[in-house]
Parts: structure tokens; C-alpha cells; sequence
């Protein structure tokens, strides 16, 4: 089974989920999950959105802006001063093959373990080059942002090959981890984790982006960074061609049959039994959003569609390394024709399936189990008493009762749920006595 398999099921508590801006207080969230089905949390925000570091870039001329940082940076590491740094302090986020490096502190009572981000100082950082016998410079981090409030810097660096002994001692408890992994071990009424997991996104998509354009795409050459690692540039003096982090939109579409009150699932070739879930694709260049969303329907299931109204979208950094940086744009379309067409060679399956059927598919889950067993295994990771095993391998997320489901669907870690549900509980205010903040799409 796939890591993603987690992410199949969930409890009736987290049918509704609302469109508003990533809180800024944790009073804007609902009390966190209960064994209780009466309980809700509203999901305020996708996994990866809310990075909050992203929120305000400084302007040129403060002391935290990127090129100020980078300045400050190499004059750090050029002095090689180990002792106390002066302000602003730099947090250094390692990655290795596109894991984030994470620590885990044992939670609360009945709550799970908490994961959290394994920053590092500078000077630690540098000591750990040296007894590695590699040379820190600053070409290879990449700036992230800065907070005034704790006068700090973050960045990030991808250490793979060049630090093996960092992360293999436990003794620090620090671990380098796969994002999906902690993506699922995640407490959705955790602000904190939330802007964690979001954070760990950013940095990898662009860390990835550094490694895919080492080369300059029209003369070949060496690229070298520049705007401390946001940009990168051609080394070639008669090229210097201007190269910036790419982005990949893929739409993604609840397709809906008004007439019979029924959506459009497909199930993709993949092991994971009975999912089904919504058509997407990528655009092509000089192609509206709109238009990719009409193509990739009739190429896939041979539907037509008319109208398209958009719904959210979301950065999704755990796709293959080789498209780092999706952006998936969500969307309700509404069919023309009925009859379905299934090209075989992108889907297994395409079905119709009723209001009903989908509420069942939502209904029956235990999410919770699910991230409250990923959250123990990063725990275990990080004390180095898991080691080569899969995560997948030792869990088993469906109940009993799912056998009563003719589906199941995405999880709330994926854009797709958040169509399906919204649609599926369209027609209704109240859920189990949970007021829902869906909108009905055509009212959008």
C-alpha cells in the first residue's frame, strides 16, 4: 500500500470544510478530534497552504531582506566565528533526498506524539560540515524568509551526500523524514504543526527546483543562484539567461451531472482498492484553466463539459521530484453529455455515483487512527527504532463498517476530498448537528 493510503479515510466530524483564510489564532479553530462522532474541526485551510513565512517578503534595505540576509550570511561563514552570533540568528532547515529533517516530543495525556521541523543553527550546521569533511558555503542555502518578530532567518539546504552522519545519530532525536509522512501525522487543530508542514513544502519544492536546473536550458551551462537561491542565473557571460522557480498547475475537477444529481469519480491505476476520485490533469502552454479542464474530461471519460467554476487550489509538494512544484486548482464542471468514454490508458475506471454513495464513501473512516499512528512512527523514527521498514506496511485505517461503502476517496490532506464532501453535503446546512460552511457549487 501507498504512504497516501492514510489519507483515504476520515471521521464524519470532518465533512465540512470552509474557505476562509488561514486563522490566525488557534480560538478560530473548533476543540481537536474526539472519540465523540458529535465533535467537528473546520479545516480552514489545505495541507500546505498557510506557510507563514510567505506572508510579507521585507522590502529592500531591511536588515532581513533577502539580499541583506545573504550578505550577512556569507560574512558569518566567511569569518568563521563560533561564537555567539550576533542578530539576526540564522535557522538552517536540512533536507536530505527531499526529507525534511524532524524531531518528535511525546504528546499530552491521550494525544498522539507532536512532530516538529529540525532547525539548526548556523555554527552547529558548520560544525557538522566539518567533521563531515565538506565545506559550507552559501550558494547552498536557499532563503526562506525572516520573522522580525523572533529576529530570525530561516533557509533551507539539501544536504544529500554531503553530511551522512547528520540525522543517523539518534541520540539528538532528529530524523529526516518523508513529507508525506508527517503530512499524515499531522493534527489539522494545530496551528503551529499546520504552518510546519507548510514551511517543510516550500522549502523542499525549491530545493528540488535548485537540482532540476543545475544547467542553463539554452546554452547548457552551469546555473549559479542568485537573490539568495530564490532566482538562479546562467554562468555563461554571453548567455546569463534569468531563471525563476518553475510552477506546474494541474486542474483538478469534480465533474456533476445536475440532472440526476450524481459526480464524476475515477479510479487511477494504482493498488490501493476502491479509490476512486477526481479527473485531473495538467494545462498546456497557452491554455486557459477553463479549457484544460473541458480537455482533460473529454480526453479521459469522453464527457462534455460546459459551465467551470473555480473552488480552492493547493500547492502539492509531494508529487515526484521531477514536478516539485504542482499547483493544483480545484474545480466543479458541469456535464453536457452523460456517457461515459474511459481511456484506458489514463484511468481504470469512471463511474457515476449518487449523492449517497459518496456520503457513504465519506462517512466511513478513521483518520484519526491514521495520524495518530503515523505521528507514533515518526516518534519511533526519531529514537532510530524504525529503520528500512514501511509506514504503509503496519497500518490498516478501515473499519468494519467500510465494507458497507462501495468506494472510498481522498482524504482532507487532498484537494480532491475537499470537492467531493463540499459537493456531497451541497444540499444541506447541518451534518450530525455540525453546521457546514459548503456552498453549493453553482452558487459560487
Amino acid at each position: 500500500m501507498f504512504i497516501f493510503q492514510f489519507l483515504l479515510l476520515l471521521p464524519p466530524t470532518l465533512r465540512c470544510f470552509s474557505k476562509f483564510p488561514f486563522p490566525q489564532t488557534a480560538s478560530s479553530l473548533t476543540r481537536a478530534f474526539s472519540q465523540s462522532t458529535s465533535m467537528s474541526i473546520n479545516l480552514h485551510s489545505h495541507a500546505f497552504s498557510g506557510n507563514p513565512l510567505l506572508s510579507k517578503f521585507p522590502l529592500p534595505g531591511n536588515p532581513l531582506s533577502p539580499s541583506a540576509a545573504l550578505e550577512a550570511l556569507n560574512a558569518r561563514i566567511s569569518l568563521n566565528n563560533t561564537h555567539s552570533s550576533p542578530s539576526p540568528s540564522f535557522k538552517v532547515l536540512p533536507f536530505r533526498n527531499g526529507r525534511p529533517l524532524a524531531s518528535s516530543s511525546a504528546g499530552t495525556g491521550d494525544s498522539p506524539p507532536i512532530w516538529d521541523l529540525g532547525w539548526l543553527g548556523l555554527d552547529d550546521l558548520r560544525g557538522i560540515f566539518e567533521n563531515s569533511g565538506a565545506q559550507l558555503s552559501v550558494d547552498l542555502l536557499v532563503y526562506l524568509n525572516s520573522s522580525s518578530e523572533d529576529d530570525a532567518v530561516y533557509w533551507a539546504i539539501d544536504v544529500s551526500d554531503k553530511v551522512p552522519e547528520l540525522g543517523s545519530n539518534n541520540a539528538a532525536g532528529l530524523c529526516f523524514v518523508e513529507l508525506r509522512t508527517l503530512m499524515v501525522a499531522t493534527d489539522w487543530s494545530d496551528l503551529q504543526l499546520m504552518g510546519n508542514l507548510a514551511i517543510a513544502g516550500h522549502a523542499k519544492a525549491l530545493l528540488e527546483w535548485h537540482n532540476f536546473s543545475r544547467f542553463c536550458g539554452h546554452c547548457g551551462e552551469k546555473t549559479v543562484p542568485m537573490e539568495a537561491g530564490r532566482r538562479k542565473k546562467c554562468s555563461n557571460d554571453s548567455c546569463k539567461k534569468r531563471i525563476y522557480p518553475r510552477v506546474d498547475p494541474v486542474v483538478i475537477m469534480l465533474v456533476i451531472d445536475r440532472e440526476n444529481d450524481r459526480a464524476l469519480l475515477a479510479k487511477r491505476p494504482m493498488r490501493i482498492a476502491r479509490l476512486y476520485t477526481c479527473l485531473s490533469g495538467f494545462t498546456e502552454p497557452g491554455e486557459s484553466l477553463e479549457e484544460a479542464v473541458r480537455r482533460e474530461t473529454w480526453e479521459e471519460t469522453g464527457i462534455e463539459v460546459g459551465e467551470v467554476v473555480y473552488h480552492s487550489s493547493q500547492p502539492w509538494p509531494v508529487a515526484p521530484n521531477s514536478i516539485p512544484c504542482q499547483l493544483m486548482v480545484g474545480f466543479f464542471a458541469y456535464a453536457k453529455s452523460l456517457e461515459i468514454t474511459v481511456d484506458k490508458t489514463e484511468l481504470e475506471d469512471a463511474q457515476w455515483f449518487s449523492r449517497e454513495d459518496v456520503r457513504k464513501a465519506l462517512t466511513f473512516a478513521k483518520y484519526k487512527q491514521a495520524q495518530r499512528t503515523a505521528a507514533e512512527k515518526v516518534e519511533q523514527m526519531c529514537k532510530g527504532l524504525e529503520k528500512n521498514r514501511s509506514l504503509a506496511s503496519d497500518l490498516n485505517v478501515e473499519s468494519a463498517d467500510e465494507q458497507h461503502a462501495s468506494i472510498v476517496v481522498p482524504g482532507p490532506f487532498a484537494i480532491a476530498y475537499h470537492l467531493i464532501s463540499s459537493w456531497a453535503f451541497s444540499d444541506q446546512n447541518v451534518v450530525n448537528g455540525v453546521e457546514c460552511n459548503s456552498k453549493n457549487p453553482s452558487d459560487l
